[in-house]
């Protein structure tokens, strides 16, 4: 009797197993970059203890990154990243214009323009570092 061949690992899956169980961990993901573009847009003019710190943009960088990165993880493909990032950008893009009574949220002051590159630049570092795992050569491909 020959031996049996070693069984091959299970490639692992992605959090929340099946496509429709991710469903609901990636809908969180994206209400959450949605709540954070807004919550961190009302930072922008705050100023605590009366100094001018960037609070919104340091939100905004590190938010826009750790999000990407888990939707990124939660569905499993680097495509994954994109939408927290998209949503972030048409909320906070948004509130940076004039509403019809003349109201607005982020102004385009330096602390307004610092957030809005602090942001576009984390999501940027988010959807860029997911890759797409490579295939190892000598890999078992079929043949």
């Amino acid at each position: 009797m020959l031996p049996l061949p070693p069984a091959e690992p299970a490639e692992p899956t992605p959090a929340g197993g099946s496509r429709w169980g991710r469903f609901p961990s990636y809908a969180v993901i994206v209400v959450l970059a949605v709540e954070l573009a807004v919550w961190e847009s009302f930072l922008v003019p705050a100023r605590p203890l009366g100094l001018a710190l960037p609070l919104s943009a340091v939100a905004a960088l590190v938010g826009n990154l750790l999000l990407c990165r888990a939707g990124a993880r939660v569905l499993g493909r680097p495509a994954g990243a994109v939408a927290p990032a998209l949503c972030w950008l048409l909320i906070a893009l948004g509130l940076s214009l004039n509403g019809p009574l003349g109201d607005l949220v982020v102004p385009g002051t330096l602390s307004g323009v610092l957030f809005l590159l602090a942001g576009v630049t984390g999501a940027a570092v988010g959807v860029g570092s997911n890759r797409a795992p490579r295939a190892t050569p000598g890999a078992n491909t079929g043949r």
